[in-house]
């Protein structure tokens, strides 16, 4: 295969990547997002909270999880990536987080817009989150923190989205 053809194999995958990473939040099947990220992977923020490893992303989801009923959407766009190699590549893109607490229909107002700043690797032919940092752009007046990252994990700072 060509470089570009790589390369666009690589940007088709981390494509879905970042769709299955949405849809697992979306429907109910967020504790399974951890299985997304390399074992030495990373899900932060600006602001310091960051959870390492995938068992600490697993219980972040799994206290966000315990909080009952939750609706949401998340929309990424704008996927911008560069592949560094044949196992490793980053790139940012932007998502619109639509939630609410408890079951639909909820009034469809943006809770949210930020930042991802993402590194990739590919593992055993599949590529996962190495890093996935977040910035906030927007913020909705009532919006409401729900994911723990970083909570209970020893140098790092809870700082929820």
């Amino acid at each position: 295969m060509t470089a570009g053809t790589d390369s666009l194999l690589a940007r088709v995958a981390i494509d879905a990547l970042i769709a299955e990473f949405a849809w697992r939040i979306d429907h109910g099947e967020s504790t399974s997002v951890a299985e997304l990220f390399t074992e030495d992977g990373w899900y932060g923020r600006e602001d310091g909270g960051r959870s390492v490893g995938r068992d600490a992303i697993r219980n972040a989801y799994a206290a966000r999880a315990a909080r009952g009923e939750r609706t949401a959407r998340h929309i990424f766009t704008n996927l911008r990536l560069t592949v560094d190699g044949p196992d490793r590549a980053h790139g940012t893109c932007i998502l619109l987080l639509f939630a609410a607490d408890g079951a639909p229909p909820h009034p469809a107002v943006p809770q949210l817009v930020q930042d991802y700043e993402d590194v990739y690797r590919r593992v055993d032919g599949q590529w996962l989150f190495a890093q996935r940092g977040v910035r906030r752009l927007f913020v909705a007046e009532d919006f409401a923190p729900v994911l723990p990252l970083g909570a209970g994990q020893t140098g790092t700072t809870e700082a929820p989205r």
